[in-house]
């Protein structure tokens, strides 16, 4: 990507000098020519420039990332995701497979993709089978992990609605932060709140300001991503999952969805995707 980069970056120099030349041919206006080398200089960059001083403006006025307490056994989780939206039926095994361990975290609650809530409980001792596969995590080991996460599924789902739900001990949700009409040209913002029912304090925030590829340096590799991937400031990952300060089950890497989020809001906006 950078030599193909690199080429439309010369080829372009090469147009601009040319472009420069020929005003200086045929005028002597010193303001021409210095209007001339502003516009070359600003149309690859005119989006750095804007990009970076939005960035700045919104990451002085965004609420810093903090954590004021770890949870180690939270037992009951109400996961609440309005960005994709909501968690699809495999998005729900992922998290079975990955946080509900049955030790630290015996109930968790979803939002689904069709606004619905779905929960799930176990205890620890449906894991136990996986312990002589635990040494060498081949085929055999991820087969049985789904089964046992589909099983749980099956066995334990109850489907409410946000009003009926039961009452978890800790809730997260993952929005997305709308900004004003110019700077979501250049910038995308999605906010994590973690938040203790028993008292409705906040205990974890974090922010993210992410933005575009610049013009100059577009998505050639894949081409179905809507940000860059490091942001301009936040933490870099959604959800921070050190909040809860146990070791996942992390059965599948700790993943929350199938598709990442990146290329989600790449076919929900670019493409137009529902």
């Amino acid at each position: 990507m950078g030599m193909l980069i690199g080429f439309f970056l010369l080829i372009y120099t090469l147009v601009a000098m040319g472009v420069y030349k020929i005003t200086k041919r045929f005028s002597e206006k010193k303001w021409l020519h210095r209007a001339v080398l502003a516009i070359i200089f600003l149309i690859p960059t005119y989006d750095i420039i804007i990009t970076n001083t939005l960035g700045a403006y919104h990451c002085l006025t965004t609420p810093s990332t903090y954590i004021s307490k770890k949870v180690e056994y939270p037992e009951s989780i109400y996961w609440e995701d309005n960005v994709y939206p909501g968690f699809s039926k495999e998005d729900r095994k992922l998290m079975v497979m990955n946080y509900l361990d049955g030790i630290h975290l015996k109930t968790m609650a979803l939002n689904g993709e069709d606004g619905k809530i779905y929960t799930y409980e176990t205890n620890a001792s449906v894991w136990e089978e996986l312990k002589p596969l635990e040494k060498d995590r081949g085929q055999p080991y991820y087969d049985r992990v789904n089964a046992i996460a589909q099983n749980i599924m099956e066995t334990s789902e109850q489907i409410y609605t946000k009003e009926t739900m039961p009452k978890m001990n800790y809730t997260v949700t993952f929005d997305e932060v709308k900004l004003n009409q110019l700077s979501s040209k250049f910038l995308y913002s999605d906010e994590t709140k973690i938040i203790d029912n028993q008292t409705g304090e906040t205990i974890a925030y974090n922010r993210r300001v992410m933005h575009f590829f610049y013009n100059a340096f577009p998505d050639l590799v894949q081409g179905d991503k809507y940000y860059w991937k490091e942001p301009v400031c936040g933490y870099k990952y959604p959800n921070f999952d050190e909040m809860f300060n146990y070791k996942r089950a992390n059965h599948r890497g700790g993943i929350k969805h199938i598709d990442g989020l990146n290329t989600t809001l790449y076919n929900k906006y670019i493409k137009g995707e529902k």
